[in-house]
């Protein structure tokens, strides 16, 4: 809802971990077998008045000014984890966001270097069952006073105005749970709907592990868009973002594309200058509108303005996007 509560202009960032047992999920492992349970590590970042700027303070007390907030769920992406994206999400948070992460059991960096390094494709099949993690965290957040040290955010999420996002795989992640048809049963698990997706360096899948085939398509009553992507990544094609822009905006009542201009695929999401900063300030304000947050200050143009920077960044709203040459960089990760 929007708010008229007289809000900080900058939050602190509080964190703490909780453990989220799936015990009845069973999910396709790499192999193609059907496997039992899942353990979701998630990390909530909300928004406290204690603690320093720059930093984040675990356990700290809740604010409750303007409380609750809106809450946006982040899909990280193949060998990494929701710490490496600090800078962002922690920027989300300090705007007044309950950003929650879950760290997926087999993409995770801690899990790909223990299989051997990023070279074992065969855990990165593991996407195909994060929509379904996305989900089930979704629907035990309004369980969390429940837990163990819970309490202390009773109050704090609005479930109602509920955005996603997602780097990388990540990405694949939320744009597939959103947009395409082959998981319409499980979006419609969802408590509410998402009013707002970032898909950052995302591209299509074309079927998932049981083979299911996806059409994607966007309407207007899907959620709102912001693709992200970099002219220069070696790990998703900047026209394999394209191809995602351009099965899903037509259908679309709000959406913005923006373009990094040299940036490496992980750069303007892991804290790299000068990209990280146009990254924090538009995906903030396309929360900040879509989840209507602060929406007083926030327009369309004011997300076209914020990611448009000479030399830097490009963003349109347009059908036909522009994608420079990719350039090459070098790799996936550089």
């Amino acid at each position: 809802m929007t708010t008229t509560t007289v809000l900080p202009a900058s939050f602190h960032v509080g964190i703490h971990t909780f453990s989220l047992d799936d015990t009845a999920a069973t999910h396709i492992g790499p192999s193609g077998g059907q496997l039992a349970g899942r353990i979701l590590t998630t990390q909530v970042r909300y928004p406290t008045l204690a603690g320093s700027s720059g930093k984040e303070l675990r356990d700290a007390t809740a604010a409750t000014a303007g409380a609750p907030y809106p809450v946006i769920v982040f899909a990280h992406g193949f060998d990494t984890e929701p710490s490496q994206y600090a800078a962002l999400l922690d920027s989300w948070a300090r705007a007044g966001f309950v950003v929650v992460s879950p760290i997926f059991p087999d993409e995770n960096a801690k899990a790909v270097t223990a299989a051997g390094g990023p070279g074992n494709n065969d855990l990165e099949s593991d996407e195909f069952n994060e929509p379904g993690d996305i989900v089930f965290v979704l629907r035990h957040l309004s369980a969390l006073s429940g837990l163990p040290w819970g309490s202390h955010l009773k109050g704090v999420l609005n479930l109602s105005d509920i955005g996603l996002a997602g780097q990388s795989d990540g990405a694949d992640v939320v744009a597939a749970l959103s947009y395409a048809s082959g998981f319409r049963g499980l979006y419609d698990e969802l408590p509410s709907t998402p009013r707002a997706v970032a898909v950052m360096s995302g591209q299509l899948w074309t079927t998932t592990l049981s083979g299911t085939s996806l059409a994607y398509a966007g309407s207007p009553s899907a959620p709102a868009l912001l693709q992200m992507q970099s002219d220069a990544d070696g790990c998703v094609a900047p026209s394999s973002a394209v191809a995602l822009w351009k099965k899903v905006e037509g259908g679309l009542s709000s959406k913005w594309f923006v373009t990094f201009l040299g940036a490496s695929h992980l750069d303007p999401f892991q804290g790299a200058s000068p990209w990280a900063a146009v990254a924090a300030t538009v995906t903030t304000r396309f929360f900040e509108l879509t989840l209507r947050w602060r929406t007083a200050s926030v327009s369309d143009a004011s997300i076209v303005r914020a990611g448009t920077v000479s030399g830097v960044a490009e963003t349109s709203q347009r059908r036909g996007v522009h994608m420079p040459a990719a350039r090459a960089n070098g790799g996936c990760f550089p």
